[in-house]
């Protein structure tokens, strides 16, 4: 009797191959050149990877093996054809139609969401082909080189490393400390490739997106700028908020990653912050004039800054043990006052960490939230002294003010 689990792998097998086709069809008639497969053709592959699989499992695995020749043979056939009717313009469709049929092999063994993220993931990578290009066409040498900087100590390095802790109380992990430095280089690298990807979009779109690689830097160069371009004030101190603002989202999302116990304990102080500075952002946003600006941000990622912050993660990581361990809350606080005037994102990581351990998970909340308090007043201190004074530096100050004094009373109270 027919199991209706296989049939439903089929179906879905066969709907995630359609969904590549679906983009094969649509890029075919929008740039006028011919392929070897498109609506049709995608799901019968992904149809027969999952046969394939079906009847390599119950007769033999051998015709698992025969399948994947006869496809492979079926694909450089279809590639040479069109080759030589100078239709061809690259093996693109040819490998999108081997993923399709293991895809298929994967809703056969019931791996549905691993199969759902691969047919996603080609479809988006299929269609963005325009705005890759265009990005590679933007990137410079040195932006290449960092690129494969950050490609070496994330895949290359950190495997490499030892997880476990040396010296006294333990406090020294290579592994988390190289894994934090990859961490939160991941989430700046993101940021640059979106500011270079969508381009000069406007102050604010540069303030959300620059907040993602450093929103002190957002503040540093929109305070500059207030001083030139007195008139679009409103805007500049929009893209400073904003950036701040992400910098709130990005906590939640290194603790989501690191602790999600933790998580539960500052989703809602962080979210209520982040409440206050998005309505504060859309007052300001109704009163803004439009205007064209981005932060000039440094290349995505270099190996000093890097090491930095490792060595500081390092630091931070040892100082908040050590004073959990000798003077208890007072010392973690400390520690997060401390290091919010340089940098949250250490702190951050360090206190996720070690709330999955001993530290408890209100001192790690209290401590993340008095860091990132702390970090909004020195950038409140930045944008009144670099700024102008009168309207940018003004509204920024008071503002932080209020926030800063919510944010103490959302640590204590809740």
């Amino acid at each position: 009797m027919l199991e209706f689990e296989i049939v439903k792998n089929f179906l879905i097998a066969m709907a995630l191959g359609a969904l590549i086709g679906l983009e094969r069809e649509y890029a075919m008639m929008r740039r006028k050149f011919r392929s070897y497969a498109g609506i049709r053709t995608f799901p019968l592959i992904a149809l027969f990877g999952a046969l394939a699989a079906y009847f390599g499992d119950t007769i033999s695995i051998l015709i698992l093996v025969a399948s994947i020749l006869i496809l492979g043979g079926l694909i450089v056939f279809a590639y040479y054809s069109l080759a030589s009717k100078r239709q061809f313009l690259g093996a693109t469709s040819e490998i999108a139609g081997l993923i399709a049929f293991f895809i298929g092999v994967l809703c056969y063994q019931g791996e549905l969401m691993l199969a759902v993220v691969i047919a996603i993931g080609v479809t988006i990578l299929l269609y963005a082909r325009s705005m890759l290009h265009q990005f590679a066409e933007k990137i410079k040498q040195k932006e290449l080189v960092d690129t494969l900087k950050f490609i070496v100590i994330a895949f290359v390095v950190l495997p490499f490393l030892p997880n476990k802790g040396y010296g006294p109380l333990e406090i020294f992990n290579p592994y988390i400390v190289w894994l934090m430095v990859v961490f939160i280089s991941g989430i700046s690298f993101a940021g640059y490739i979106l500011m270079k990807w969508f381009g000069e979009k406007g102050i604010t779109l540069a303030g959300i997106l620059g907040g993602l690689v450093s929103s002190t830097a957002v503040t540093i160069s929109f305070a500059e700028r207030s001083k030139r371009d007195k008139k679009i004030f409103r805007t500049l101190v929009l893209g400073v908020i904003l950036a701040n603002t992400i910098m709130f989202v990005r906590i939640l999302i290194e603790v989501f990653v690191i602790n999600v116990e933790l998580l539960w304990e500052v989703i809602l102080p962080l979210s209520i912050l982040i409440l206050v500075c998005s309505v504060f952002s859309y007052l300001l946003w109704r009163k803004a004039k439009e205007a064209k600006g981005k932060v000039k941000l440094s290349s995505p990622f270099t190996l000093g800054p890097a090491l930095k912050f490792g060595a500081f993660f390092a630091v931070i990581l040892a100082l908040v043990k050590v004073a959990d361990v000798y003077l208890s809350s007072k010392g973690v606080y400390l520690v997060s006052f401390i290091s919010g005037f340089a940098d949250v994102d250490a702190i951050t990581v360090s206190l996720s960490q070690l709330s999955k351990g001993s530290l408890g998970l209100e001192i790690a909340r209290n401590g993340i939230i008095l860091a990132a308090l702390t970090n909004v007043a020195v950038k409140g201190g930045i944008a009144y002294i670099f700024g102008d004074r009168e309207k940018f530096g003004k509204i920024i100050l008071l503002f932080y003010i209020v926030l800063i004094l919510l944010g103490l009373g959302l640590m204590w109270l809740l």
